[in-house]
């Protein structure tokens, strides 16, 4: 996810407020903390119906605002609307699970989330939205299945990384991308996002022929830009056309 540091510059421009208002109830209380004067958790309600519980303090406003007001993932919509089982590698507090079961209820989702704070408001955030059928899987999706110290620091819960050594740290579970279709017991995925923090290039590396096959569409957040052109490189061997939407630092895939 793009940091919230953006923000700020971002509600100078005043055609943000309307956009916010028409599509979120509870949009003071999100200001509020974004400008850090919110103590006490809060929700914000979408047009469609979607909850979202938000630790203040914490980056869940602004990845609420980039998923649900900004549009980061509107690309894959159509991708959406049409599939059965999406995963979704780096799911955070679940943001992204609820955005697409508002576009396609019936899509089944499993979201893989290691760390605990995270893992934990996930599910407070499907106990809020009740009809989604998303299942959480507490671990990291990597190159290798096992355990691996996960990095952080304190109040920036978007940010946990495998790739970086930060101020805290905790040992986490991980899933290879080779035995997720296994642990999902699922054969097909339509669509998988991932926002790893820096993963991504390792997981593509890793995945074998037949597990990218079995992949529809991906829409991933780069974090590096010089691996982007290895990405590409791994996806287009794999038959999918790739689109770089670089204001957004991210990559859609999607096989013709």
């Amino acid at each position: 996810m793009l940091r919230p540091g953006f923000l700020p510059g971002a509600l100078r421009h005043l055609s943000i407020l309307p956009r916010l208002v028409f599509t979120v109830r509870g949009w003071p209380c999100l200001l509020a903390d974004a400008m850090g004067c919110r103590r006490l958790p809060y929700q914000l309600h979408t047009r469609t119906g979607t909850c979202c519980l938000i630790r203040p303090g914490t980056s869940d406003w602004w990845i609420f605002l980039e998923i649900f007001v900004f549009g980061i993932y509107r690309r894959a919509q159509e991708d959406i609307r049409r599939a059965e089982v999406i995963m979704d590698i780096g799911a955070n507090v679940g943001f992204f699970g609820l955005y697409a079961s508002s576009i396609h209820p019936g899509v089944i989702i499993h979201a893989f989330e290691p760390f605990p704070k995270n893992a934990d408001q996930l599910g407070k955030n499907l106990g809020l939205n009740p009809g989604c059928l998303v299942k959480l899987h507490q671990a990291a999706v990597t190159d290798q299945t096992g355990t691996m110290e996960l990095y952080f620091s304190p109040g920036d819960d978007s940010g946990c990384t495998l790739n970086e050594v930060r101020g805290q740290s905790c040992s986490v579970k991980t899933v290879g991308i080779n035995e997720v279709f296994a642990t999902c017991e699922v054969t097909k995925c339509d669509l998988l996002k991932m926002d790893c923090e820096g993963s991504e290039l390792s997981i593509l590396r890793a995945a074998s022929p037949s597990v990218l096959l079995a992949i529809q569409a991906i829409i991933m957040e780069y974090h590096v830009l010089a691996e982007v052109e290895a990405i590409e490189n791994i996806l287009s061997a794999a038959g999918f056309t790739c689109e770089v939407i670089a204001e957004i630092n991210t990559i859609y895939a999607s096989r013709n």
